[in-house]
């Protein structure tokens, strides 16, 4: 009975350490490699319209930690990885200034994570959303030399030239309200690009549009 018994314990433990198949765990070592991958996308702030829109909307699909963000000494209040704490960083590591002309700068687009239009509005702010413009012409005003675009976008629905009027007005709209506030020598343009750059599929749900539907702005020369 011994000999039964120890010959089965033998061949568990050899079962057990049976060499996986190639490639068997690689599934789980992407898993856990992917978390970091996207943190750093978040960190280095700002997407190409070539990447796709849903990077240039990442920062809203989630609740955003808030934190203090420092302008030449001043500190405003946003979005962890979000439009001033990237703008910021971009600005007081000289990479304004090191740019050598408009086409080093014009692929890193900066999304609003809280500047919303109301539904069918192209000049009518949701609650909330002025804030953010008001951080941007601090940030701006702080750095006087830096110029920036705003970019106007909508998902795939309804009719293209609608589409790309109303993304235009919606960008004017952002244009005045930062003249207004003082920096409009700064802005250099503002566009309305439609549903040119949307990823998402006209068919698919409101949601999973919405990430195509936003306001963003980059820095120029």
């Amino acid at each position: 009975m011994k000999k039964y018994i120890l010959l089965g314990a033998t061949v568990l433990f050899l079962v057990s350490c049976k060499k996986p198949p190639a490639g068997g765990n690689l599934g789980v070592l992407q898993m856990e490699a992917a978390p970091d991958h996207w943190t750093n996308i978040q960190r280095e702030g700002g997407a190409s319209h070539s990447e796709g829109a849903e990077n240039h909307a990442e920062g809203g699909t989630h609740a955003a930690e808030m934190v203090d963000v420092e302008v030449n000494g001043a500190k405003l209040k946003g979005n962890k990885g979000g439009l001033e704490e990237s703008m910021a960083m971009f600005l007081s590591k000289d990479g304004y200034k090191n740019a050598t002309d408009d086409a080093a700068l014009k692929e890193t687009w900066y999304s609003f994570d809280q500047v919303n239009f109301k539904m069918g509005s192209s000049n009518q702010l949701l609650e909330g959303s002025e804030g953010q413009l008001k951080n941007l012409a601090q940030i701006l005003k702080a750095y006087p030399d830096a110029k920036i675009k705003i970019g106007g976008y909508t998902d795939k629905t309804g009719d293209e030239a609608v589409n790309t009027k109303i993304s235009q007005q919606r960008a004017d709209f952002v244009k005045s309200e930062l003249s207004k506030m003082g920096v409009g020598a700064q802005v250099l343009g503002a566009e309305g690009y439609g549903s040119k750059f949307a990823k998402v599929a006209a068919t698919a749900t409101d949601a999973e549009r919405a990430v195509d539907r936003k306001m963003a702005v980059r820095f120029a020369k």
